[in-house]
């Protein structure tokens, strides 16, 4: 594989986390398809694991993370039934945010990709902070530019 896919949204290989979602009837929309909120729905029922599996996201903690800004590019269209893989990388880590960016997959072939970038915060302020060294390190370990 050349470094280029590596690198590559629509690409498998450039995810190093999955879970898998499953395309419900109630998912679709007038034209037979699924509707363009699923999308996002599966695009966040992969980003939440992840971060709770590296945990970035632990209810009630004094540090959280928003969402500040959501880019969606749909490839191509998913039917009912189907099993989706969701890809999930760190695409950026800055000095208060990060990117993630997550893949929909039907088998080998990319639906969607998602970015979302998020801001570290904390309680009882609700303002920015910048990412701690724990934090960083944890981010690193899935940076996929």
């Amino acid at each position: 594989m050349n470094s280029t896919a590596i690198h590559d949204a629509t690409a498998v290989a450039s995810y190093p986390y999955w879970t898998r979602e499953h395309v419900r009837f109630a998912d679709l929309d007038m034209q037979g398809h699924v509707n363009n909120v699923a999308f996002a729905v599966f695009a966040e029922t992969g980003r939440a694991a992840f971060l709770r599996e590296i945990e970035l996201w632990v209810p009630h903690a004094e540090r959280y993370s928003v969402i500040v800004k959501l880019e969606i590019n749909y490839r191509r269209e998913l039917m009912y039934p189907c099993d989706i893989r969701v890809g999930v990388r760190v695409t950026q880590i800055g000095r208060t945010s990060f990117t993630v960016g997550v893949g929909l997959f039907d088998g080998d072939h990319c639906a969607a990709t998602i970015d979302t970038v998020h801001v570290r915060m904390t309680q009882p302020t609700r303002t920015p902070v910048p990412l701690n060294d724990e934090e960083r390190a944890q981010l690193q370990r899935w940076l996929r530019p």
